[in-house]
């Protein structure tokens, strides 16, 4: 059995890693011939909410923002909401993580009374716990 204190910590290595560089170590698009059976893959991310031209859109009456991920090889997923724009990352906010992907990857954010033109980061920690692959969705208010 875990003991309380090293979940903290082990949320503190996981963001560590995740915040320490701005370039990402595998993207999904460029998966090639050095991809092992440790690599994550995002193959799918959906929302509770339709797309159009690019962006999920959401009603300004919404309460929630549902996001789910497909994914394999993956210890983490961190979910990152960031303004739109060049140069933001810097900018970003974590609005959650899931640890456990047993009942799959996914995020419900509390979005009521926010006014929504961003982009969602996905970042999948690999089990190998050395590289990162990452998917990026747009939402907007309607």
């Amino acid at each position: 059995m875990i003991k309380k204190i090293s979940y903290p910590l082990m949320v503190f290595s996981i963001l560590l890693t995740a915040c320490s560089s701005e370039d990402f170590t595998i993207h999904q698009g460029n998966i090639s011939s050095q991809v092992n059976d440790t690599t994550p893959v995002i193959s799918n991310v959906e929302t509770n909410f339709p797309k159009k031209d690019g962006w999920y859109v959401v009603p300004k009456n919404s309460g929630e923002l549902d996001v789910s991920v497909n994914a394999t090889n993956v210890e983490t997923i961190l979910f990152w909401a960031v303004p739109t724009g060049t140069e933001a990352w810097g900018e970003r906010e974590l609005i959650g993580y899931d640890i456990n992907g047993e009942d799959g990857w996914s995020l419900t954010w509390k979005i009521s009374e926010i006014s929504l033109h961003h982009r969602i980061a996905i970042q999948a920690l690999g089990s190998d716990g050395k590289t990162i692959t990452d998917e990026t969705i747009q939402i907007t208010n309607e």
